[in-house]
């Protein structure tokens, strides 16, 4: 009797582990562009599945370029049109509207097929790859010639092209900084061109022979124009009034944060506002998607 207790014991144990085995697989999000019929009248979202503001965002039709000369050919197209233009990734992970056109007549340009390995130099420890190319690809392709990126977002579903125009970063321990930014050496993009230039035209920036242009492109948030500068302070207070500081701090400052640390008694307040207008910085013309980055270990 005890024998068969114990077998039914186990079985029922193994029967469950069996069925969350089975039952707890992830899967990555949608692709964040859906189209009415075909490649138009399109929305956009992100992998969380809604703007901040709960907007919709929408384009006339999107292209999905498998190639550098379909993109040149892209963005020419739209160039000599007119036409505004977004990079959409295959995740389309930014919490903000980067990827909105302002307005429904715009042109989505999504990178989700250019995602190949063009050259790995394992002597010179780099990797050049094309923008769509994911995290998780990057860092498989590095493996294969025995090399690793020291900084990396947590997630794997991030592009190459998207994480270097928001400055995704990591720790920031050691080496050259903490943004997968810090590590590119040379960026391959396409952006609009006059008509002599058939309306595109391909630029190659590094940080040796372009070196101003290439700092500006590497964060770019998928347009080069009006950045603004920041001013970012942190102050470690007693927590005696958190409960009546939270509200108030709040709506002082633009991009108001706080760390409660109760353990301690206190709070870390971080201040974040924008410069005045007045001392924005103007910065060459806009660019359009990058196609090809240069990673160093």
């Amino acid at each position: 009797m005890g024998v068969n207790a114990t077998f039914w014991r186990t079985l029922i144990g193994l029967y469950y582990i069996f069925t969350l085995v089975h039952t707890a697989v992830s899967t990555p999000p949608d692709d964040p562009v859906k189209c009415v019929s075909g490649n138009m009248n399109c929305t956009v979202t992100n992998s969380y599945g809604a703007f901040p503001d709960r907007s919709t965002c929408r384009a006339a039709n999107v292209a999905y370029p498998k190639n550098e000369a379909e993109l040149v050919s892209v963005v020419a197209a739209a160039t000599q049109a007119g036409r505004k233009m977004r990079v959409t990734t295959r995740y389309s992970h930014s919490i903000t509207k980067l990827v909105c056109t302002d307005g429904t007549d715009g042109l989505f340009i999504s990178t989700k097929f250019l995602n190949h390995t063009v050259q790995a130099n394992a002597t010179a420890m780099t990797l050049t790859v094309e923008s769509g190319t994911t995290l998780r690809q990057l860092i498989a392709e590095a493996a294969k010639i025995g090399l690793a990126l020291p900084y990396a977002p947590y997630w794997w579903g991030l592009t190459v092209g998207g994480l270097m125009g928001t400055g995704a970063h990591g720790s920031s321990l050691w080496g050259k900084g903490s943004a997968v930014h810090d590590y590119v050496t040379e960026i391959r993009m396409v952006s609009p061109g006059s008509a002599n230039d058939g309306f595109a035209k391909i630029r190659v920036l590094s940080e040796i022979t372009t070196p101003n242009e290439f700092k500006a492109a590497k964060v770019s948030l998928g347009v080069l124009g009006v950045i603004s500068q920041r001013s970012l302070t942190y102050t470690m207070k007693n927590d005696s009034d958190f409960e009546d500081q939270a509200v108030t701090f709040g709506k002082k400052h633009e991009f108001a944060d706080f760390i409660w640390l109760p353990s301690q008694g206190k709070v870390v307040y971080r201040r974040d506002d924008e410069y005045p207008s007045t001392h924005r910085a103007m910065v060459c013309s806009i660019f359009c998607p990058s196609v090809h980055n240069s990673l160093r270990r």
